[in-house]
């Protein structure tokens, strides 16, 4: 896993380095130049087997970097911030001035008004001749932003904390109309680098090269939408976090995934396999229950059992071929949850009467538990009878509206700090909770988080999150502590993600159906395995 960092441990890590000798405008330097360096790769990309330019003087595998008139005829607007990442800028600015590029640099102050290491970048960028012009009056800046052929973003960066308002605000808008490419240096301007909301106004980056490490508010919802690409930049010293930095969140990556699977037995059956529960549906939302069961099976479940609303029993008999069925009302309800080895409720499940009663005897049954849909909002009305389940085992998967019921907060106030609207469910429930979006946050007691940047916009389509609840369900088996729980609902979050990217890169971005989805993960899984 990679780390992320919060806003105060990014800054702890500049501070351990300078500390240790390096000196901040060193940092400054080389994050600038390896901005720099990726946004000439930008404007001019190296295609494969591309030979030198004519009249280079320098011949190899970074000539982009060696040819000092290798982004001739590219205009560049830079606007810089009066603080480090305007510092950060004014590097860049004069790195790709020194590849002979147009640049122009447009200030939120004056050079006599910089202070400390931005003043030094200044002063600096100001020897090869870049001025360094307070922005224009409001009525130039449509003609300036569309003669640019990359805009890049270093206005406010990760101290950010407060809204853009004024002609800031305006100056942001105007860049983000504008159809020209923006990268943005280390996070986007006017996100909030800690929490992922929007301060007002926000750049719309299509790319965004960050500094050393990741930040928490690029990997949200808003994040995603405002950060284009991220890529990593490093600042010249090993990214080794100092003892005195634990990550605030780990990000998942593939490896991870591949780590936590293994090759079935040759011995395996369907007893060994596992035997699992999946208390769903009802009149009219027969498919979520379909659809989790399936998954279930198709993510490895040797015996999936579909417990259900009496009234579907009989229609169900007639569609489902592999999977069981029982009803609620049957006296043998209590030994099939207590004989399951994981349970899944709430996929279409209701919320009257006879699915409280159900839910009830699931929380008792202390099973490995996954927690979706229906069963969240019964939760959400009934807390104390959730927490009295001594046994612990839960993985709740909320979309943004189910964890607004259950902190009695709003979609709005959910989005505009992710992490901590998932951990806060973490530790008031007790249980693993899988805050579900573009950037799902896993989160458990007593953990940093971790987030998955998998994914795809096709898996915005109805049931794909019963298809989540199926999986997790199968990879819930013989799991016996929180924190096995919390190690497999990564991997079931990861999974489902990736076969969404399967289908994405060999239909489009759109028109998955969410059966489809289930049917891939076994494709999935044995990628992960070879």
């Amino acid at each position: 896993m990679r780390p992320v960092l919060s806003r105060e441990q990014i800054r702890e890590f500049d501070r351990v380095w300078i500390e240790r000798g390096v000196p901040g405008i060193v940092l400054m330097e080389n994050a600038g130049r390896g901005a720099a360096h990726l946004i000439g790769l930008k404007a001019r990309p190296r295609a494969p087997g591309e030979k030198p330019r004519q009249g280079a003087s320098v011949v190899g595998s970074c000539i982009r970097c060696a040819d000092e008139r290798s982004l001739l005829g590219v205009s560049f607007l830079v606007l810089a911030g009066p603080g480090n990442n305007g510092g950060d800028a004014f590097v860049v600015a004069r790195h790709l001035a020194g590849r002979a590029a147009n640049v122009r640099v447009w200030g939120l102050v004056v050079g006599t008004e910089l202070k400390g290491d931005a003043k030094i970048a200044w002063e600096a960028m100001c020897a090869l001749g870049i001025v360094l012009e307070r922005v224009p009056p409001e009525s130039e800046w449509e003609a300036a932003l569309g003669a640019a052929d990359l805009i890049v973003d270093g206005l406010l960066g990760t101290g950010a904390d407060r809204r853009v308002e004024g002609p800031l605000a305006r100056l942001i808008d105007a860049v983000n109309q504008t159809p020209t490419e923006i990268i943005a240096l280390d996070v986007p301007s006017g996100l909030d680098a800690e929490t992922g909301a929007i301060l007002g106004s926000a750049i719309r980056a299509t790319h965004t090269v960050t500094f050393a490490h990741l930040k928490k508010g690029l990997l949200t919802s808003e994040g995603y939408a405002h950060a284009g690409n991220i890529t990593v930049s490093h600042i010249g010293v090993p990214s080794e976090l100092p003892a005195s930095i634990k990550p605030a969140a780990w990000l998942l990556e593939r490896t991870d995934l591949s780590a936590r699977l293994s090759p079935r037995s040759p011995t395996a059956h369907k007893g060994t396999a596992g035997r699992v529960v999946v208390v769903a549906g009802s009149p009219g939302t027969l498919g979520a229950a379909r659809l989790s069961s399936r998954a279930c099976l198709r993510s490895g479940a040797g015996l999936v059992t579909l417990l259900t609303d009496p009234e579907t029993v009989r229609q169900l008999e007639a569609e489902v071929v592999e999977v069981m069925t029982a009803s609620f009302e049957d006296v043998r309800t209590n030994e099939l949850l207590a004989s399951a080895q994981a349970i899944v409720v709430g996929p279409g499940l209701g919320r009257g009467p006879k699915a409280r009663r159900v839910c009830q005897a699931v929380w008792e049954k202390g099973r490995p538990t996954v927690v979706d849909a229906d069963a969240l909002r019964l939760i959400a009305e009934d807390r104390e009878a959730f927490l009295q389940a001594e046994e612990r085992l839960f993985v709740l998967t909320p979309h943004p509206g189910e964890a607004a019921a259950l902190l009695s907060s709003s979609v709005q106030e959910i989005e505009a700090d992710r992490f901590s609207a998932a951990e806060r469910l973490s530790e008031d429930l007790k249980s693993v909770v899988v805050l579900k979006g573009p950037r799902t946050i896993i989160a458990a007691p007593g953990h940093a988080s971790v987030v998955s940047a998998f994914g795809s916009p096709v898996l915005a389509t109805a049931g794909s999150g019963d298809v989540l609840s199926g999986i997790l369900g199968a990879f819930l088996v013989g799991a016996t502590t929180l924190e096995e729980v919390f190690g497999r609902a990564q991997a079931g979050v990861g999974v489902h993600a990736l076969s969404g990217e399967r289908w994405e890169s060999q239909h489009g971005d759109r028109g998955l159906l969410a059966s489809e989805l289930g049917d891939l993960v076994p494709e999935v899984l044995s990628a992960l395995l070879s």
